[in-house]
């Protein structure tokens, strides 16, 4: 009989166990750390790049929305003012297209046209009509659907600078730099295999900026290269610009330009605001699946945003392919 009882005998756990808890134990570590990296990232870009937020989702709106940051004076126009006008009788959009149809008749001799049964006949903005004066601009905006109109006055603003030199408007230089460009262009084409039909036609606008001195007076000189095109103004140091057209024309800048200044590093900063945005949304679902309570409602919201964005996908794909606007 042996003397041994339980209290004396040691329960000894066989290795693989212990070496399994701690490989569970690291797994656990990584992912917590994983876990902290991503929600730190997560926050601090977010506050580093909040300007850039505010910055695109209030521009993107401007641009929808005349009355926000106005340089401009919104005037409605009453709607008995609008019906006792010519404007009454203008024709909706299926009348339109009728007498559309019926002049292109007219025009092409034997051609039949017919209008198709589902035209969707549509306009595609308002009808704008402007007119100047000692005050500005005003523009009067006439809704073709709801033959409602408002009037919109943009004050003058003397913001152009006297204008130098304003009997020379082009100017030849030899060799023409834009010829070299040209020919340039062209060998590069050739030995990159494409075979051009003709000479390779300029594309899109470059302009050379300086400054120079016109009689002693500081001068801004910009010579456009498609065409010799130059423009000699008076530098007078002053950088005003209106709040409006500083932020629409922040929001529509692109590309890179071939000089390190305040542009270029604008379009980096566009760039890290685009990475951004998707690791916001990545990080965010990974903060989202990591709190248990909220993945149904979370998995709801989710698939409500998708059904909505496929929706506006296939909507606005429509639209933009069959009318080419």
């Amino acid at each position: 009989m042996s003397d041994a009882s339980p209290s004396n005998q040691k329960i000894i756990e066989p290795p693989t166990s212990v070496a399994g808890a701690s490989s569970e134990r690291k797994t656990r570590s990584i992912a917590s750390r994983l876990s902290i990296l991503i929600r730190r990232v997560h926050l601090y870009s977010g506050l580093f790049l909040l300007p850039w937020v505010i910055m695109y989702g209030v521009t993107g709106a401007m641009f929808n929305h005349l009355g926000l940051f106005p340089r401009v004076a919104i005037q409605p126009v009453d709607p008995s003012v609008v019906a006792s006008s010519a404007m009454a009788a203008f024709p909706g959009p299926n009348e339109l297209a009728k007498q559309v149809v019926e002049s292109l008749r007219t025009a092409s001799g034997n051609t039949t046209i017919e209008l198709a049964s589902k035209h969707g006949a549509e306009f595609t903005n308002e009808l704008m009509f402007e007119m100047k004066d000692a005050d500005g601009q005003h523009v009067v905006y006439m809704d073709t659907v709801s033959k409602s109109s408002w009037i919109v006055t943009q004050p003058k603003l003397n913001l152009e600078p006297p204008r130098l030199l304003g009997d020379i408007k082009t100017i030849r230089l030899t060799p023409d730099p834009r010829n070299t460009a040209q020919e340039a262009a062209e060998q590069i084409l050739k030995d990159a295999g494409k075979k051009p039909s003709g000479h390779p036609q300029q594309f899109g606008w470059t302009k050379l900026n300086f400054l120079a001195n016109v009689d002693g007076k500081p001068a801004r000189v910009t010579y456009v290269l498609n065409d010799g095109h130059v423009d000699v103004n008076q530098f007078t140091g002053n950088h005003d610009m209106p709040l409006r057209q500083f932020l629409l024309r922040m929001h529509t800048s692109h590309g890179q330009p071939p000089h390190w200044n305040a542009r270029m590093v604008w379009s980096i900063a566009v760039d890290t605001m685009a990475i951004a945005m998707v690791g916001w949304g990545l990080s965010g679902l990974f903060m989202w699946w990591q709190l248990k309570r909220t993945r149904m409602i979370g998995s709801v919201v989710i698939a409500f945003s998708l059904l909505t964005a496929t929706a506006m996908w296939f909507g606005l794909h429509s639209f933009y392919a069959t009318t080419r606007l």
